[in-house]
């Protein structure tokens, strides 16, 4: 890849945007010398991408935002009264801090309300504004949590085409607020040219806050708070418009959408293309039938439907190996936790409001079924990876077509997406930790020797314990 672009790089504008990128005088390289700076910059950012991703999937706070919002209202309205609001149609701000107040104010002027409001909220401008200052931060999450603890319902429009951390951090920022249920997020699907970059968050019928800036000016940009009804009306007509151009960035689901949530996953699993899933433990997918009811029981599983969506996924996961390979990753747990029963069945959490865990019976069957599967599909891979500390997350992709990640720790969450910018950053994410040869040219062989002896390794040290 490096030398074609290298050999098919010779526009003036193709050659400005390698020299800005690889920061080298295009004059002062030879195309051998300038092939290998692109192979290296390709690498550099492949894993920033998945450093990234890490720390997204790492990152979400561990926030109960249900109570959070409960036991903050009466605090926060009544300290908000004394809280003196501008009372003209149109106000104006100017740069951050303006931007800061102004949103501030319009918040405050959607909490003052008695009935739940609808929120309409875009902004590609940088976030900074928002995230640079943390008593703002700490304000701005307060307010939010407050408004929707009203019922408030809100839209927002994702912007993709930022940088992969800022995307990445903007709805992290997000995801405590996602749990409630009550947020839509979208996302525009064709490119823009982001020069003028424009902020709308509006609330139908109460005010707006309406600012524009140009490319990474915001620092000198005009902000305007609204409360004219004719103006709210038209820039409402104007976002419903927008709106009507955009797509779902993801769905969203909590414990207590559960069956919803397996509705989607049987749909993403009929989809064809190559997978790879990582989960906490070991995937449901690979789950043999010798333990799989007791589990399920305990899960909470016990009714003929949901033990249906089990063997379901199973059956369209052996009907996938026939076109497509699936790769899943396997994390491997010292011996103390395999004896103690501290193994958790992935994604237990999401069925119940409590966390299961395998025996050590349990774990050794499944271990032993995954054996079963390599030998005999040959599009079924492993990779055994040391087990990561505090892994509490589990990403599903599929090549081109869509992810689903979830944050298992309590209280969990399920994001279930389709953007290709996301799909492809979560891909390279898993494929980034297989490692690419081991990706490329998988070895049955090896893993299976592997697996192999990790199971006899647990048997010989607590034989007393298996036997029983």
């Amino acid at each position: 890849m490096a030398d074609y672009f290298a050999r098919h790089c010779t526009a003036d504008y193709q050659r400005k945007a390698l020299s800005d990128a690889l920061n080298i005088s295009m004059g002062a390289v030879s195309a051998g010398e300038l092939s290998l700076s692109i192979a290296k910059w390709l690498g550099e950012e492949e894993k920033h991408e998945a450093k990234g991703i890490g720390g997204f999937l790492n990152g979400p706070p561990e926030i109960k935002v249900n109570s959070r919002i409960t036991g903050k209202l009466p605090e926060m309205e009544q300290k908000d009264k004394s809280f003196k609001l501008p009372q003209e149609e149109i106000s104006v701000f100017y740069g951050l801090e303006g931007k800061r107040l102004a949103t501030e104010y319009f918040l405050l002027e959607v909490l003052a309300q008695s009935n739940p409001q609808n929120l309409l909220l875009y902004s590609d401008e940088a976030t900074d504004w928002m995230t640079a200052d943390s008593k703002f931060a700490a304000r701005w999450a307060q307010l939010m949590i407050g408004v929707l603890a009203k019922g408030t319902r809100i839209k927002i429009v994702h912007t993709v085409s930022r940088d992969l951390d800022e995307m990445l951090n903007a709805i992290l920022q997000w995801m405590p607020l996602y749990m409630t249920g009550l947020i839509e997020p979208y996302y525009y699907p064709k490119k823009r040219d982001g020069l003028f970059k424009q902020t709308r968050f509006i609330s139908p019928g109460v005010s707006a806050v309406i600012a524009g800036s140009i490319g990474n000016s915001i620092d000198y940009s005009v902000n305007w708070l609204i409360r004219n009804n004719d103006a709210i009306r038209a820039y409402t007509e104007e976002f419903n418009q927008y709106l009507n151009q955009c797509k779902p960035l993801m769905r969203i689901f909590t414990a207590k959408d559960k069956e919803l949530y397996l509705e989607t996953l049987i749909e993403f699993e009929k989809e064809r293309s190559n997978s790879i899933i990582k989960t906490e433990s070991l995937s449901l997918l690979t789950m043999p039938e010798t333990i799989s009811p007791a589990i399920m029981s305990r899960m909470g599983m016990k009714n003929g439907n949901l033990i249906g969506y089990q063997k379901e996924r199973i059956k369209i996961f052996e009907k996938n190996l026939q076109t497509n390979s699936i790769v899943e990753i396997v994390p491997k747990f010292d011996l103390e936790t395999v004896k103690k029963g501290k193994v958790k069945v992935s994604l237990s959490d999401m069925m119940i409001d409590d966390s299961v865990y395998y025996t050590q019976e349990e774990y050794i069957q499944h271990l032993t079924h995954l054996v079963h599967l390599l030998k005999t599909y040959e599009t079924f891979h492993i990779k055994f990876i040391e087990e990561a500390p505090a892994s509490n997350y589990m990403v599903y992709a599929k090549e081109d077509l869509g992810a689903i990640i979830a944050k298992t720790s309590p209280p969990p969450v399920v994001l279930a997406v389709n953007e290709t910018n996301l799909t492809a950053a979560f891909w390279d994410f898993l494929r980034h930790m297989i490692g690419e040869k081991d990706y490329q040219s998988p070895n049955n062989t090896e893993e299976i020797r592997m697996l192999e002896e990790y199971i006899h390794a647990i048997k010989e040290k607590y034989p007393k314990n298996y036997e029983r």
